[in-house]
């Protein structure tokens, strides 16, 4: 959230609708494949300059949301680091990713998403408006994501850049399945520069050592691969099955 204020597994699968492209206004009806097989859709809104009145604090408004199919393993989520000249909330050096919110943030908690996991908080209190269960559409199979960063222009130049990521979460594991970048920039005159949407390859600050960083060693195990969100097809299902059938009979 913004001032305002969420085992490496070896599984090849191809996966589309991750690939790198120049920025974009909108994402509109972003289909996210995996082996063929959709997994989620993700709509965002233009990227907007966002200020108060005073017209001192200035920043980007964004907003939109993802829906997820029944071929998605796990529930959604939305991960979001930050990368500014002024970090709030954290003990982060400036200029370096953190996880949004922040470590300091009371209104945090300790999970690596967007959204609050749990609906209390650091400081003991509920945010129902930060819980991600009050975030869901469509019957849980969407989640929404909205933020308003922003920073005072005090007579100097400021950035803020943000690489969002949707994410399936399943017990500890987590798996990428999209990636995209914005922010805002106020430069030494004042003037708010928007950054619009850019989708990326694959997260570039989200990263296990990330993770284990701010969370502790494996306490949070990322996938880059788009397989670890995928639904296992009914053969994979079966051939399983059988395995440990076999296994069980060997034991014998």
């Amino acid at each position: 959230m913004s001032m305002h204020r969420p085992r490496l597994f070896a599984i090849a699968l191809f996966c589309v609708g991750v690939m790198p492209l120049a920025h974009a206004d909108a994402i509109k009806d972003r289909q996210i494949k995996c082996d063929n097989k959709l997994l989620a859709t993700i709509n965002l809104a233009d990227t907007i300059p966002y200020r108060d009145d005073d017209a001192k604090t200035k920043g980007v408004s964004v907003s939109g949301g993802a829906v997820a199919t029944n071929m998605l393993k796990g529930e959604l989520q939305w991960i979001q680091l930050i990368k500014t000249t002024d970090p709030f909330n954290t003990a982060t050096p400036a200029n370096t990713p953190y996880f949004d919110p922040g470590e300091n943030d009371p209104k945090g908690v300790n999970y690596p998403f967007y959204w609050n996991y749990t609906l209390k908080a650091r400081d003991g209190n509920e945010y129902p408006q930060f819980y991600y269960k009050n975030q869901q559409t469509d019957g849980g199979l969407g989640l929404n994501f909205s933020d308003k960063p922003s920073r005072e222009y005090l007579r100097g130049a400021k950035t803020w850049q943000a690489q969002l990521s949707l994410v399936c979460f399943l017990g500890n594991k987590i798996g990428v399945l999209w990636t995209g970048s914005y922010g805002f920039a106020i430069d030494k005159d004042g003037n708010n520069v928007v950054n619009g949407w850019k989708e990326l390859a694959n997260p570039e600050w989200l990263t296990q050592a990330a993770l284990d960083a701010r969370y502790g060693k494996n306490t949070f195990l990322l996938n880059t691969d788009c397989a670890e969100c995928l639904v296992p097809s009914a053969p994979s299902i079966a051939l399983l099955a059988a395995s440990g059938l076999l296994m069980g009979r060997r034991r014998r």
